[in-house]
């Protein structure tokens, strides 16, 4: 098998970017909740890039492809995302599709996290997690 990524599924921003601009006519969108699971999924993936090249201290490329300054805080991004997501009247959303809405929340949140903590290694701070012992499954757990 060999190392190539095919799809979607792009390694770098760049590709990311090239493949958004092709497809972007395609995906589904419309109004209400359909649209805002399509905006907070790109906004997640732009989110994921944005954080992994802030960590290499790469320069900013944004969603549009062109050069921009880090004015927002990658954690105000995130939580800008999930303000849109749970904005939807979950009774607008068909129950089959809710399971997916959940996940994508609860991704959104795990993004949120994580920017924070990246967000307080750029300002040349360190990361501290809070770990207890779960003596019965013999491993340290992470506390809050």
């Amino acid at each position: 098998m060999s190392g190539r990524i095919r799809g979607s599924a792009l390694p770098k921003a760049r590709q990311w970017l090239q493949w958004l601009a092709y497809h972007e006519r395609t995906l589904p969108g419309g109004d209400g909740y359909v649209r805002c699971i399509r905006d907070t999924i790109i906004g997640l993936h732009h989110e994921i890039t944005c954080a992994a090249r802030r960590l290499r201290g790469n320069p900013t490329w944004d969603i549009q492809g062109t050069m921009s300054d880090d004015t927002v805080t990658l954690q105000g991004s995130a939580r800008h995302l999930l303000a849109q997501l749970t904005s939807v009247d979950r009774r607008d959303i068909p129950a089959r599709f809710l399971p997916l809405v959940e996940c994508l929340e609860g991704a959104v949140k795990q993004q949120i996290r994580l920017a924070r903590e990246i967000d307080l290694l750029q300002h040349g701070g360190a990361i501290q997690v809070d770990v207890s012992a779960d003596a019965s499954a013999r491993r340290l757990i992470e506390v809050g």
